[in-house]
C-alpha cells in the first residue's frame, strides 16, 4: 500500500472572480474506480476528499485570494477543511477506506465527468490559483495555520517537500504531461469581465462609459504604484467614478477601509498579476482604454463564456497607438 493510499492533504491558493452563485471548478480528480476522489470549487461549495463532500458554512471570498486546505488519513476517517488557516467542516469516511490511486487524471480549471475528461464546461473555472499541492501525509492544523500565516509569497511549502507528492512546480513544469490550455497571463487580461458587474450583461453604453470613466480615474494616480494602500483608496472613495473636489490620499486612506465590501468588484482587475505593484503609467491607461475600446466593438452581444474565450484566445495583445 503506498503512503498516499492512507493519507493525503490538498492545499491552494484561490481567488474567485466568477459570480459566488456558480462553481467554478479549481481541480478534480477521478480514477477508474472512484469518482470525486478530489474535487474542490472555487466557492468551497465543492470540497470533496476521498468520500463525499465536507460540509461547512463559510463563504469564501470574492475577488481576493484566501488559503484552502483538505486533509485526511485513513487512521483519523476524518476530512478536515481550513479557510485562511482556521478548520471549518470536517467530515467521516468509511472504516478501512483508502485513497484510491487507481489510473485516473487530475484536472485544473474544469469539471470533468469521467477520469478520460470529458468536461462539464458548465462548471469551468474563472478565477486564479497557484500554490496548489498533493501531499502524502495528513497535514497537522498547526503546519495549515503555518502555511496560510506565512502568505502566498512565502516559501513555506519547501518545508514539506519531503512530503508533497504533486507540486505545484510539477504541474506547471514543461516536462509534465498536459492536456488543454495553460494561461499565465491572458486570462488576467480579461478576468473582470468574469465578475458580476459584467458576466452576463449585455454590451451597451452605460456599461462601456462605466469603465472609461474608472481608468480616467486610475489616471489621477499616475506614477503610483497599484498597491493595497491605492486599491483601499478607491474602494473607499470611489465605488462611483466622480471625482470629487478634495481627495484624500490613498496614504490616508490605508487605515480607514470599513467601507471596502460595499464595492469589491469595481476594482478588482487592479488585483491582477498585469497591474499589482505596478506604477500607474501612460501605456498602462493606454492599455486599458485599448481593451473597452475593444469590448465596444461587441456591442449588443452577451459578455458570457464564449465571448471572454473569443477575447483569451485573440486578444492578448493589441496595438493601443492612439
Amino acid at each position: 500500500m503506498t503512503p498516499l493510499e492512507e493519507a493525503v492533504s490538498v492545499c491552494s491558493w484561490i481567488k474567485q472572480l466568477r459570480p459566488t452563485s456558480r462553481r467554478g471548478t479549481v481541480m478534480t480528480y477521478h480514477t477508474e474506480d472512484a469518482f470525486d476522489i478530489i474535487t474542490i470549487a472555487d466557492n468551497l461549495a465543492w470540497a470533496y476528499l476521498t468520500e463525499g463532500n465536507t460540509p461547512h458554512s463559510q463563504t469564501a471570498a470574492h475577488s481576493e485570494w484566501y488559503h484552502m486546505c483538505l486533509t485526511w488519513s485513513c487512521s483519523s476517517r476524518t476530512k478536515t477543511l481550513y479557510y485562511n488557516g482556521v478548520k471549518i467542516g470536517t467530515g467521516t469516511t468509511s472504516s478501512g477506506r483508502k485513497f484510491s490511486v487507481a489510473t485516473g487524471s487530475i484536472v485544473l480549471g474544469q469539471y470533468h465527468s469521467t477520469h478520460r475528461m470529458e468536461a462539464r464546461f458548465s462548471n469551468s473555472f474563472g478565477g486564479e490559483m497557484s500554490k496548489m499541492n498533493i501531499l502524502k501525509r495528513e497535514l497537522t492544523a498547526e503546519e495549515v495555520a503555518g502555511m496560510y500565516n506565512s502568505g502566498i509569497c512565502s516559501d513555506y511549502e519547501s518545508s514539506l517537500l519531503d512530503d508533497i507528492h504533486l507540486s505545484w512546480e510539477t504541474l506547471l513544469s514543461d516536462d509534465t504531461e498536459k492536456h488543454g490550455n495553460e494561461s499565465t497571463g491572458c486570462t488576467d487580461r480579461w478576468a473582470i469581465l468574469r465578475l458580476p458587474d459584467f458576466y452576463n450583461k449585455t454590451v451597451e453604453t452605460d456599461l462601456l462609459q462605466d469603465l472609461r470613466d474608472r481608468w480616467e480615474l486610475l489616471a489621477e494616480f499616475m506614477g503610483h504604484a497599484v498597491d493595497d494602500v491605492l486599491i483601499a483608496h478607491l474602494l473607499k472613495h470611489h465605488c462611483d467614478t466622480e471625482i470629487p473636489a478634495t481627495q484624500e490620499s490613498p496614504e490616508e486612506a490605508q487605515n480607514n477601509t470599513e467601507d471596502k465590501d460595499n464595492c469589491p468588484h469595481r476594482w478588482a482587475i487592479l488585483g491582477t498579476s498585469d497591474f499589482y505593484n505596478q506604477e500607474v503609467t501612460s501605456e498602462m491607461i493606454a492599455d486599458l482604454r485599448g481593451r473597452w475600446e475593444l469590448l465596444a466593438e461587441f456591442s449588443g452581444h452577451a459578455i458570457d463564456d464564449a465571448l471572454i474565450a473569443h477575447f483569451e484566445k485573440h486578444h492578448c495583445t493589441f496595438n493601443t497607438d492612439s
